[in-house]
């Protein structure tokens, strides 16, 4: 073999064996927030602790609001003293499926809104965003915005945050509910 062409030769096997290290050495991938957090969860907190927040918190937002407005927002707000007993998160095709007892919220993983009945059963958009270790969920109704995010506690334990605001509410709405792997 002359030198120039041993010279090519030798840097090919060199170039190969580098290109095949880097594809070993390259970083693993880290899977995103719907991987680590796709499963069933069944809710464990204490029902009496956590319905006495959740009131506490909407008697703190409905303040501003007249009797009448008190009433008619306690009755659309009834909704959030339901806790869900069983959470479920999946991937379905290219959608984030969360669903909350007997309430379903499916939408595109790629932060698309798409129109539903919210589950506060008013017309709403719904659209997620997947960050490292965290689905959140942005619900957005005529007169309100409702985001809740899902994440792992250090225990691993699925914790469900609500934060909910509306121009009619002195505060927003907040309360966290905690769930274990099922």
């Amino acid at each position: 073999m002359r030198p120039r062409h041993l010279v090519l030769f030798v840097g090919g096997i060199l170039l190969a064996s580098t290109a095949s290290s880097q594809s070993i050495d390259s970083p693993p991938t880290v899977p995103d927030a719907l991987e680590l957090l796709a499963g069933s969860y069944k809710y464990v907190g204490s029902a009496q602790k956590d319905h006495a927040a959740i009131e506490k918190s909407i008697e703190a937002a409905i303040t501003s609001l007249g009797w009448l407005g008190r009433k008619i927002a306690r009755s659309r707000l009834a909704n959030h003293k339901e806790l869900p007993a069983r959470i479920e998160i999946s991937r379905v095709g290219e959608n984030v499926s969360v669903v909350m007892g007997d309430y379903s919220a499916l939408a595109p993983d790629d932060g698309t809104e798409r129109a539903l009945v919210g589950p506060n059963g008013r017309d709403s958009k719904l659209h997620y965003e997947l960050e490292a270790d965290t689905i959140v969920q942005f619900f957005v109704f005529e007169h309100a915005r409702r985001k809740s995010t899902y994440s792992l506690n250090k225990a691993g334990q699925l914790v469900m945050t609500v934060y909910m605001t509306s121009e009619k509410l002195a505060s927003p709405i907040e309360y966290a509910l905690v769930y274990d792997p099922d």
